[in-house]
């Protein structure tokens, strides 16, 4: 047994060297690695960049308390900035287009400090993705360890029950329980509309956008979100200050895919049908909007708006409502069944799964939902 030993703690030290001898960070002049714990945190998290962060699985660098949240469903992240900060990149390759650069690695409780690290563009073009932040906890053996910064910055918010919703609140914001009642209602409706079942999931109800970035390991991030769901371990984020966020409801009552995801403007499409875009604004609201606004751009396709090309400066309106129209359509050609074969699709086979709910050729497909959209043919 004490050999076994010997030989996991020596695969664990030799894994541990090799992740050191790959990328090694720039470092402020404030990270002062003469101070021994600060050293200890700096080696920690160094060699956490190199040991392929933005894959999922038990990683030694982590807290095991985060193991049982974090990665107990498909596609699960361990670290929640990787969800969005390698953008679909492996580690290295991330790496090469944004070299990290440790901010600082300062004391903010006794055994807890805070690292944030910038991730700067090599190319002088890109814009830089962001800033991250992680915490390091010293363990009942004396070691530090990675932590999420959600646990440890949600200490103190208040906590709701509402059915199967549970809220946990910053507590500069009153809490609405006619908002929470109506949320309840609403993914019931929708859940009996398309014969699904729901599942508990709880909702984050933030002070502002950058407080949202924060329970994402984030000090700063590129991205302009106010809201979002994560179906993995079942969790919305709202930075209105409300109770109530019919799209992101619609992503956690979807069935969850382990094949893969929706194509986005059916997942979109979906949720933008059903809940409208944002929660202060309907399907109806954004399809006037879209109406105006797509007669700014010429050659509009359904590639075009897929691929992002046709889009408003500041949202995604244009493909989230063109998947809402063609959702609609689809609901109220043959119900739930062809709905449900759209968002079990894939991009490889979204237009053959169009033709076959639709019974017409993807072109008349096209011709009708820009039609719609008022594009002029």
């Amino acid at each position: 047994m004490k050999t076994l030993t010997l030989i996991f703690v020596l695969f664990i030290t030799t894994n541990l060297f090799m992740y050191a001898s790959g990328i090694v960070p720039d470092k402020s002049p404030r990270v002062d690695t003469t101070n021994a714990d600060v050293k200890q945190v700096y080696d920690l998290f160094v060699n956490y960049l190199n040991s392929e962060p933005d894959k999922g699985y038990k990683n030694p660098c982590w807290n095991e308390a985060d193991y049982q949240i974090n990665l107990n469903r498909d596609n699960s992240k361990l670290d929640r900035s990787a969800y969005f900060l390698f953008m679909g990149m492996n580690s290295k390759q991330f790496y090469s287009i944004f070299k990290p650069y440790i901010l600082l690695i300062d004391s903010i409780a006794p055994n807890r400090y805070i690292i944030k690290t910038l991730f700067e563009a090599t190319d002088p073009k890109r814009e830089v993705i962001g800033i991250t932040k992680h915490y390091a906890v010293r363990n009942t053996e004396g070691e530090y360890k990675l932590e999420n910064a959600m646990t440890y910055d949600t200490k103190d918010w208040n906590i709701f029950k509402s059915d199967f919703i549970t809220y946990i609140v910053d507590p500069s914001i009153a809490f609405d329980s006619k908002e929470a009642e109506k949320s309840v209602k609403f993914c019931k409706e929708v859940a009996n509309k398309l014969g699904l079942e729901i599942k508990p999931f709880k909702y984050y109800a933030c002070a502002n956008k950058n407080q949202l970035a924060g329970l994402y390991n984030f000090d700063y991030w590129i991205f302009g979100i106010k809201g979002l769901a994560n179906s993995v371990v079942r969790e919305v984020f709202s930075s209105y200050c409300n109770f109530y966020f019919p799209h992101e409801f619609i992503h956690l009552i979807l069935p969850r895919r382990t094949d893969g995801h929706a194509p986005n403007i059916i997942n979109e499409g979906i949720a933008t049908w059903l809940g409208g875009p944002l929660p202060n604004k309907t399907y109806q609201e954004a399809l006037a909007e879209v109406k105006v606004s797509i007669k700014n751009f010429e050659n509009i396709t359904i590639d075009r708006i897929i691929a992002q090309e046709i889009r408003n400066p500041a949202d995604s309106n244009i493909l989230y409502v063109t998947g809402a129209l063609i959702c609609e359509t689809a609901y109220n050609l043959k119900g739930k069944d062809a709905l449900m074969k759209l968002y079990f699709s894939n991009n490889k086979d979204l237009k053959k799964d169009l033709e076959e709910v639709f019974e017409m050729s993807f072109e008349e497909i096209e011709k009708m939902i820009l039609s719609r959209l008022g594009v002029k043919q």
